[in-house]
């Protein structure tokens, strides 16, 4: 009973502890933190995906309106 009620406590600690000091996220690739709410790693890797289908879009949209508006 009692080495149960020890794991049981060791759980709740980790538990909590885990909950009140969240870490900041890194990137599985290359280790570097995740700065702001940036959707892109500077590696490359993709945090986060859209919940819909719709694809990815970063940058500035108006670069693609000049690049057509350009081609002659």
């Amino acid at each position: 009973m009692l080495y149960t009620l020890l794991i049981v406590g060791a759980l709740l600690i980790v538990l909590v502890s885990r909950v009140l000091f969240r870490s900041v996220e890194t990137c599985p690739e290359c280790g570097q933190k995740r700065e702001g709410d940036g959707p892109i790693c500077p590696c490359g890797w993709v945090f986060e995906y859209p919940e819909d289908d719709a694809p990815l879009e970063y940058g500035d949209p108006d670069d693609d309106v000049t690049k057509k508006g350009t081609n002659g």
